[in-house]
């Protein structure tokens, strides 16, 4: 029985998607989210989201509810489903964040915007602000602060859901002969040059990801 390393402490939910399956699971968290207080002066036109962690931070900070009178665009399907869950009109939404700058210079490029973010964050929205002169203000919501472990065991398989937990699995241990799924192309970038054993899953999502190594396993 092949085991798994799930680099994030799965829920009841997506545990059901493996209950039947052959596959052993470890799961260990490699990253935890600190959410981050911040102040809003001045809410602009679109409220821009990259993920669930950005959404989940404002809804607990009293200084960011300002930010929900006014509509939201947003990178993953999961993160248009919270903010939804939540009450927030939400114009458009893509599965990466290259897709939503297309998304902008079509439907939005008249827009100010207030994009809010974690404080790993990668350049391509703010480099696409700045190289079109839109008017944006960014707020840091959380902070992705890395947990690293040693594994004791040997793994055959390891489920990756951001760069950021690739970087702390590195700090402790090796991929040598594991095959890595990854949630979507971003993460699968930051393993270039450490192998090639990489399945991607077909959306960028943690039961696409899931479904991807049981498929590879079955």
């Amino acid at each position: 029985m092949p085991r798994v390393l799930s680099t994030r402490i799965l829920s009841d939910a997506h545990r059901q998607l493996f209950h039947t399956s052959n596959v052993q699971w470890v799961e260990k968290d490699f990253i935890a989210i600190e959410p981050q207080a911040f102040t809003v002066e001045a809410v602009r036109d679109l409220v821009v989201f990259t993920s669930q962690n950005a959404v989940k931070s404002v809804l607990n900070n009293p200084h960011a509810q300002l930010l929900k009178t006014k509509p939201a665009i947003c990178v993953g399907v999961k993160t248009k489903a919270l903010l939804e869950q939540e009450g927030w009109e939400v114009k458009a939404w893509t599965h990466y964040a290259k897709e939503l700058t297309a998304v902008i210079e079509r439907d939005f490029f008249s827009c100010s915007f207030s994009f809010c973010c974690g404080n790993i964050r990668r350049e391509t929205l703010p480099t696409f602000f700045k190289q079109h002169n839109l008017i944006f203000d960014e707020y840091e919501a959380y902070q992705t602060v890395k947990q690293p472990h040693t594994l004791q065991n040997k793994v055959e398989g390891i489920c990756f859901y951001s760069p950021s937990a690739i970087e702390s699995f590195l700090q402790n241990n090796q991929v040598t002969t594991e095959v890595c799924f990854c949630i979507g192309d971003t993460t699968a970038d930051a393993l270039k040059g450490i192998t090639t054993q990489i399945v991607v899953a077909s959306q960028p999502t943690i039961e696409a990801t899931l479904s991807a190594c049981l498929a590879y396993y079955k």
